[in-house]
């Protein structure tokens, strides 16, 4: 094969590579909307579903508090299905990402937990991403 020919073979490679990438990316497709309860004080089964629920737990020796994140609330837990999943959730302290859990359907369920020092931090927020239903938030004030 002469360099033309190489060049044309390569060039064909990537057109095809590339359009691959694309259509994996459509047949992918996560929605990143972010999601606002219709009534923040009355949640209906959807919102509950999506709206991460954020826990203390007691600090430890080290001043450590472990902060734990479960998608859902009100006994509903998010599923994770191949089509149907939690894909990730961070944890901001006063704005600050300090925190960040990628998840993968099936053998991930949307939970997450972080260990932070929280002197002086007076909100903690909590995000997660649902592949079909966008992005999700709760906050928790200290």
């Amino acid at each position: 094969m002469n360099r033309r020919e190489a060049l044309r073979v390569a060039g064909l490679a990537a057109v095809v590579a590339a359009v691959g990438a694309e259509a994996k990316m459509e047949e992918q497709y996560m929605n990143r909307l972010e999601m606002k309860p219709k009534n923040p004080k009355k949640l209906d089964k959807g919102e509950l579903k999506h709206t991460p629920l954020i826990t203390l737990k007691e600090k430890d020796s080290k001043g450590y508090t472990l902060v734990e994140i479960l998608i859902g609330q009100g006994g509903i837990v998010h599923p994770s299905t191949q089509d149907h999943w939690i894909d990730f959730i961070e944890l901001y302290a006063d704005g600050k990402l300090v925190g960040k859990s990628t998840l993968e359907p099936e053998i991930s369920r949307g939970a997450a937990s972080f260990g932070l020092k929280l002197d002086n931090v007076k909100t903690l927020t909590a995000k997660s991403g649902c592949n079909l239903h966008g992005i999700w938030t709760a906050t928790h004030t200290l």
